[in-house]
C-alpha cells in the first residue's frame, strides 16, 4: 500500500515538471513543436514529452522495480500495457491529459498520475498545473484536494437534491459515429446544462469538487485517462461503471457514466436503454 507521503512525494515531482517542463511553454509553442498522432484533434508537443520524461526519470530512481507507462512512450511501445495487469508496482502517467487545451492556450489541461499493483489502482493524482492545486486519494482512505498545502475533504452527492434538468454534466458526445451522435442528442435534451471540456482531467476535477453531477465519457477510455480520475471518484463516494452496469478495464471502449450518487448513475443510465 502507498503511504500520505509517497503520494506527496510523487504529486511534487508532478508539480516540478510542471513548473520546469509545462508551464514555461505554455502560450509560447511555436508551430514546430506540436504534432498532430492519429488526427488533428490529437496532439502530442514537445511539453509532453519532456514532462513525461522529466517524471519517469524521477520514478525510476525511486521506484527502480517499477512498471512505468506513459502516454506518449506507450504510443511508441503499446506492448508495455500487457504488463499491467501483473506488474506488482506500476505507475501511469498521462504527462498533460488535455493536450489539445494546452496547445491552444486553454487553461484546461492537467497532470495524472495513477499509482497501482497487479491491475488494481491503489493511488491517484490530478495535478492543476496552473495553480499547482491537486486531488488525490489512497484507496480506502478517502479522496482530497490540496489548495496551497492544505488538504480539504472531496465528498460527492451535491447535486442529489437537483432534477436532472436542473443539473449540469459533461457529456463527450461530439466525436462518435452518426447513430450514437443522433441517441446522444435525445438524451441531452432530458438532461441540463451540457458542457464538453475533452479533457478527462479538468471533468474529473469538476465532478469531484461538486462543480457538475455527472460525467459521460466514452470511445476509447485509455488507462492513463481514467486511473487516477475513478479511483479519487470511487474515494470520493461517486459511483463509475460502463453505461451496460460492467465495470470499468483498462483500454475499454464504450460508455463510462461517472455520477455523484448510485441514484442519479441509475436515473442517467436509463435514459440510454432503448
Amino acid at each position: 500500500m502507498i503511504t500520505q507521503e509517497q503520494i506527496h512525494q510523487l504529486a511534487e515531482i508532478c508539480l516540478q515538471a510542471a513548473e520546469v517542463e509545462i508551464m514555461p511553454r505554455f502560450r509560447q509553442l511555436q508551430s514546430g513543436q506540436i504534432e498532430e498522432k492519429l488526427n488533428h484533434h490529437d496532439l502530442v508537443t514537445v511539453a509532453d514529452k519532456a514532462a513525461e520524461d522529466f517524471i519517469l526519470s524521477r520514478l525510476v530512481a525511486l521506484y527502480p522495480d517499477a512498471l512505468l507507462i506513459g502516454e506518449e512512450s506507450v504510443y511508441d511501445d503499446p506492448a508495455s500495457l500487457d504488463k499491467f495487469a501483473e506488474a506488482e508496482l506500476s505507475f501511469v502517467l498521462d504527462p498533460i491529459d488535455g493536450t489539445w487545451h494546452y496547445a491552444n492556450g486553454s487553461v484546461n489541461f492537467g497532470v495524472m498520475l495513477a499509482i497501482a499493483t497487479r491491475g488494481t489502482v491503489i493511488g491517484g493524482i490530478i495535478l492543476e498545473p496552473v495553480t499547482g492545486d491537486y486531488l488525490w486519494a489512497i484507496k480506502g482512505q478517502g479522496a482530497f484536494q490540496r489548495i496551497n498545502g492544505v488538504d480539504q475533504p472531496l465528498t460527492a452527492g451535491r447535486h442529489n437534491a437537483l432534477s436532472l434538468t436542473d443539473t449540469m454534466c459533461c457529456y463527450s458526445f461530439g466525436v462518435t459515429k452518426d447513430a450514437e451522435r443522433q441517441q446522444a442528442i435525445e438524451v441531452a435534451n432530458k438532461m441540463g446544462r451540457i458542457m464538453d471540456y475533452r479533457c478527462a482531467a479538468a471533468e474529473y476535477r469538476l465532478l469531484n469538487t461538486g462543480a457538475v453531477s455527472f460525467v459521460i465519457f466514452q470511445n476509447k477510455l485509455n488507462i492513463w485517462d481514467h486511473g487516477a480520475g475513478l479511483l479519487i471518484t470511487q474515494e470520493a463516494g461517486a459511483v463509475a461503471r460502463m453505461i451496460d452496469g460492467s465495470e470499468y478495464s483498462p483500454q475499454i471502449t464504450g460508455k463510462l457514466l461517472v455520477a455523484e450518487s448510485e441514484t442519479r448513475w441509475q436515473e442517467v443510465a436509463a435514459l440510454f436503454v432503448k
